[in-house]
């Protein structure tokens, strides 16, 4: 009796590690929690993220430290959440308890296909449509009969693999003897193959009485949910030939046709109808010697007679010096029969275009020979008096034309004092082969046509323009 009794303290505080699960028969969609145990000191669990290809959706945490004859012993619990739709096998996982490795033993856990339940709480689905082309949309309508009382009744959110999913709405029936909830959900298909759908769960929840408090008398009553199983049914799902988008669409453009130079376009492709909006993919604006910001799309959808319409929405700024043309912007569309949309191009002039200018870039230059010049006496004082007119009258031309050159000069750096971001990107120009001037007028290009907040600081650019003239 004492050898057993030396024993219980080693007893007590011996490394252990074991594993338990809720249930080891379930239904498919049904909760399985895993939950393993650890006891002893510095324990280091495994990083699980998965068990047997199911994924975990849900975790918990216990530690719980115990002191017992000055020895102190540790618990650490960990419980994992699955909802796996076929047989699996929890394997043996490896855990350290103070520098030792532990195994647990695997668990073998059956799933089998519910039956729809009948009885005081029904769930039924159906589909509009059991054959769908890629990107063709169907209705999906859960109806839940409840001819009892409930105090809670949930119902699984639909979930297909590969679909969109939106609820389009909700309504409630009463009858004599029963009342009746439908839910009607829009479901896209995003990849081709056979699906099944279904079966899902609603969970109806009864207040029961658990226990009696003798000493206040109370009794004590918690909820109890009974899992109600829905029908099953399977979806085909056909390609649809390359490169289309199921649906009927209109396309559109807007944009200038006639400019200044350096004057934003901005150019609005809009794709209306009833589709597959989230397949179509942003357009690429690509146009020669000409500077194009491209916006992300938008999508502006409702549910419509029970089909996914509205718009697809796509915005591009051109800026340009030259006339230049807008290509086409084409589509290819499946509805049971393949269709081409399209804009027409657009040929967008520009006023005092360069390349209007370059026109006349190749007309030859005549030079006209002086011919049979008389050889006649000149008198010098004449000859004298011209030269000295000539350089007088240089000379006043050079002040006029340097006073000129400097109210020029001046006059420029007035207008950049009074421009607007606009105005003084178009003075900018003739400047844009310094470095610096050119870094000056991508912040104000960057602050015009993509909302930036660029600090532009008018008396550095005066100052840059000044050592440009001196050459500095």
């Amino acid at each position: 009796m004492r050898i057993l009794f030396l024993l219980i303290p080693l007893i007590l505080f011996a490394s252990s590690v074991n594993v338990t699960v809720n249930k080891k028969v379930l239904t498919s969609g049904e909760e399985l929690i895993v939950t393993i145990s650890a006891q002893g000191k510095n324990i280091k669990f495994p990083n699980i993220q998965e068990i047997d290809g199911n994924k975990i959706v849900g975790t918990s945490n216990s530690d719980n430290i115990s002191i017992i004859n000055g020895k102190m012993s540790e618990t650490i619990t960990k419980s994992f959440i699955l909802f796996p739709q076929k047989n699996l096998t929890i394997p043996s996982f490896s855990v350290i308890i103070n520098g030792k490795v532990y195994k647990t033993k695997p668990i073998h856990i059956k799933v089998i296909e519910p039956k729809q339940t009948k009885g005081n709480f029904e769930l039924d689905i159906n589909v509009s449509k059991k054959s769908l082309y890629l990107g063709e949309d169907a209705i999906l309508t859960l109806k839940f009969i409840k001819k009892a009382p409930a105090q809670s009744v949930q119902i699984q959110r639909p979930y297909i693999k590969n679909f969109l999913i939106k609820e389009i709405n909700s309504k409630e029936i009463k009858k004599a003897n029963e009342d009746i909830l439908i839910y009607k959900f829009l479901i896209i298909p995003q990849k081709t193959g056979s699906y099944q759908i279904g079966p899902y769960i609603a969970q109806v929840g009864k207040l029961v009485q658990t226990q009696t408090d003798n000493f206040f008398g109370l009794q004590i009553t918690s909820m109890q949910y009974k899992n109600i199983y829905s029908n099953r049914l399977k979806i085909e799902v056909k390609p649809i030939p390359k490169g289309s988008i199921y649906g009927d669409f209109h396309i559109s453009i807007k944009a200038k046709k006639e400019l200044k130079a350096d004057e934003p376009n901005k150019i609005t492709l809009i794709i209306s109808g009833c589709g597959d909006f989230y397949s179509i993919e942003p357009f690429n604006l690509n146009i020669k010697n000409a500077t194009v910001y491209q916006h992300k799309p938008k999508l502006f959808l409702n549910i419509k007679n029970n089909k996914l319409c509205g718009k697809f929405v796509q915005t591009f700024v051109v800026i340009a010096n030259n006339s230049y043309i807008i290509p086409s912007f084409k589509l290819k569309t499946f509805d049971g029969k393949i269709h081409i949309i399209s804009t027409p191009k657009i040929y967008v002039k520009i006023k005092n275009s360069l390349n209007i200018l370059n026109k006349h870039k190749n007309i030859p230059y005549v030079k006209t020979p002086i011919s049979n010049m008389k050889k006649n006496k000149i008198n010098l004082g004449f000859i004298i008096f011209i030269s000295l007119a000539s350089l007088i009258i240089g000379i006043l031309i050079g002040i006029l034309i340097l006073k000129a050159y400097n109210y020029l000069k001046n006059d420029e750096i007035i207008k950049i004092k009074k421009a607007d971001q606009k105005e003084l990107l178009n003075i900018l120009k003739k400047y844009e082969e310094n470095k610096e001037i050119k870094k000056i007028m991508e912040q104000i290009e960057e602050n015009i046509y993509k909302n930036a907040n660029n600090k532009i600081n008018k008396k550095d650019i005066i100052k840059i323009i000044k050592q440009i003239r001196r050459g500095t």
